[in-house]
């Protein structure tokens, strides 16, 4: 196909507005762990690996209490019984949790009081073990425990504290001896941590924020105490705040405060970091309703210790916020920045330019052969990012291939490619159409074609010549300066997939050009690689309609056709098997499943030879969605499979990998 050699300028599909109703919408709030006379209640942690809200609290007892994510019902607690949390101004005080799912509780210490004072953490390995005593020194005597933040994982894992009327922070690394003081950051002033610490990474920069006498600003501060960036008052502290904690979702950059002193409410700004470093702030939503943070959700409280805790869910896309003596809740972020799908408006349009900034951790479906894959989609295309040097090839070899089933009921269609690129003998299902994109030298947009089946062979639909959706697919090739990515749209149009499909089924694969070609990688990543692979896995949506999270099983789901040891779906309605997290994992991971109806469940775990080396479950189950977590210590490292059983009939089958 010859080649377009005109200048093509970079155009966007939609164009890009302004944020999403810019408030938070409260999914629930708590009152049940909140004494609104007593300031007990002060930390707050989501945990992914159980997929609960934990809290600690010394109302009605020294107590680590579990609620439900959903709901913000109680459902349990961490056992307390065997330390007591003894010691300390007072005993518990904060919880938070490393990045290998280890959980740390603090005491609030104020040695100048009381010499036999001493800044205590204690250590659960999950949320089913008995806490450990892991740390008990007063440190330089001041007071610790009124911020409190964990960061890295296993012998890479740091803490953070500092505390009112203190000009330090205490950092603590686990060593060869356990947890030990590393080194004391002078911070800025006085108090201006007493409240908050976000880490940015282990050993790293530190967002900070705290009050006392006065109300110092928000601040980024490298780990020996230089400031590197203050948030200006008048975008999140005006009035002064409690906590920080920041996110990064895609090219946003979020930084959230806790107006604990006038209006009991959660404050964003937006950062930017050029270059050279320099980071620059944009005032980013507005503030939530006050009296969604207020005690019964009516009256404000006065919390004159400020004290508040924010932790973001990344399944949920919800920010937990805890603010003392009024209430713990529950607020979807929905409203202050949409990421869920359709995203073809406002401040998280996908744009296809060969970056992937615009991509969230829900859009990530897969990963194979080092490549991941990020799928989402708008009102008038379906998005396929893909990562690495897939058509960034100047030897011109590298082909991509995008199949679609667009009536799965139906017996149109052929599970024959219209090519033979990579030797792929078979597609998972009857496509319809076939998206086939060639390779370019440059860092530009491609070529390709778009094929259909006619009832009895494969045609060229319309041929892709350039950076328009109107040849019913597009493609850029993302460059060296940037994240490389090759970023599809496949349009909702009759050139492309058409407007009159509900349900879809969808995978793609790259692969050297010919008949023995290596397959370059394969989405779903179940399927295999090899030379004359036949594909049997598949992703399947009822509709591509909105609100939807492309990582969510219960949204896009990994349906898988083969036998054996296989990752995948085949009976959805019976049961979903969703997938583990963190994956790769170390030590630990989490298995969620959901069960439509009251059954007997076997959850296994076999390694690629098929053998099994675990059971997590056997049992009868009511109705619901529970998770259950694995512990690979005693594995070798390498790839397993977990697979779900209901009434003895395997449901589900998926694929994980253990990293040591």
């Amino acid at each position: 196909m010859k080649k377009s050699l005109l200048k093509i300028l970079v155009i966007t599909l939609f164009i890009t507005g302004t944020v999403f109703g810019q408030q938070y919408i409260l999914k629930w709030a708590n009152y049940d762990v909140i004494d609104r006379a007593n300031d007990v209640t002060r930390g707050l942690v989501y945990n992914p690996y159980s997929d609960h809200v934990l809290v600690a609290t010394r109302f009605g007892g020294n107590r680590v209490v579990k609620l439900d994510p959903e709901t913000g019902y109680i459902i349990g607690m961490l056992d307390t019984t065997d330390t007591g949390f003894e010691g300390g101004t007072y005993p518990l005080n904060l919880v938070d949790i490393a990045d290998d799912g280890t959980i740390y509780v603090c005491n609030l210490s104020v040695p100048s009081n009381d010499p036999n004072d001493r800044f205590r953490i204690y250590r659960y390995t999950d949320e089913s073990a008995a806490p450990e005593l892991v740390f008990d020194d007063a440190l330089d005597g001041n007071r610790y425990g009124d911020s409190f933040a964990v960061e890295g994982k296993g012998d890479n894992t740091w803490f953070y504290t500092s505390g009112y009327q203190n000009d330090k922070m205490a950092v603590l690394k686990i060593g060869t001896r356990g947890i030990a003081l590393d080194h004391y950051i002078e911070l800025p002033s006085i108090n201006s941590a007493r409240h908050g610490i976000s880490p940015v990474s282990p050993g790293g920069n530190l967002w900070i924020n705290g009050a006392g006498d006065s109300y110092p600003p928000v601040r980024l501060i490298s780990n020996d105490g230089n400031i590197i960036a203050t948030v200006p008052d008048s975008i999140i502290a005006a009035g002064g705040t409690g906590t920080v904690h920041h996110v990064n979702l895609g090219s946003f950059n979020l930084v959230f405060a806790v107006n604990v002193f006038l209006t009991n409410a959660v404050r964003a700004g937006r950062y930017y970091e050029d270059e050279l470093g320099t980071i620059t702030f944009d005032y980013f939503g507005d503030n939530s309703d006050s009296l969604m943070l207020g005690y019964q959700g009516n009256e404000l409280v006065n919390n004159q210790n400020g004290s508040s805790a924010l932790s973001y869910d990344s399944t949920r896309h919800v920010l937990y916020a805890l603010n003392g003596v009024n209430s713990v809740a529950a607020l979807d972020l929905n409203g202050l920045l949409r990421i869920a799908t359709p995203r073809d408006q406002g401040a998280a349009t996908i744009q296809i330019d060969g970056k992937k900034k615009e991509y969230f951790h829900y859009d990530h479906v897969g990963t194979s052969q080092d490549r991941d894959l990020y799928l989402t989609w708008g009102s008038n295309a379906v998005y396929f990012g893909i990562t690495g040097h897939t058509l960034q090839d100047a030897t011109l070899q590298n082909q991509l291939f995008l199949a679609f089933d667009l009536d799965p009921d139906g017996d149109g269609g052929s599970s024959v490619p219209p090519s033979d690129a990579g030797g792929v003998s078979a597609l998972p299902f009857k496509a319809d159409v076939v998206v086939h994109l060639e390779p370019w030298d440059n860092f530009d947009y491609t070529t390709g074609w778009v094929y259909t089946w006619n009832g009895s062979e494969w045609v060229v639909g319309s041929s892709i010549d350039g950076f328009d959706i109107g040849y019913g697919a597009m493609a850029w090739v993302g460059g060296e300066t940037d994240t490389t990515l090759t970023e599809v749209a496949v349009a909702f149009n009759s050139a492309g997939l058409g407007e009159d499909f509900t349900n879809i089924r969808m995978m793609t694969y790259s692969a050297e050009a010919g008949s023995d070609g290596a397959i370059l990688c394969a989405f779903p990543d179940v399927n295999p690689t090899e030379t004359g692979a036949a594909f049997t896995a598949y992703y399947e949506a009822d509709s591509l309609g909105s609100g939807m999270y492309a990582a969510n099983p219960e949204d896009l789901r990994i349906v898988n056709t083969g036998v054996g040891i296989q990752p995948g779906t085949s009976l959805p309605s019976t049961a979903i098997l969703h997938k583990n997290y963190p994956n790769p994992f170390n030590p630990k991971t989490v298995i969620p499943f959901t069960l439509r109806e009251k059954a007997r469940v076997e959850l296994k775990i076999f390694d690629l030879r098929g053998q099994e080396v675990h059971t997590l479950a056997d049992e009868v189950l009511e109705a619901g969605t529970y998770t259950r977590i694995l512990n690979g210590e005693g594995l070798a490292s390498g790839v397993y499979f977990y697979q779900l059983r209901v009434n003895h009939t395997a449901i589900s089958t998926q694929k994980m990998v253990y990293l040591k």
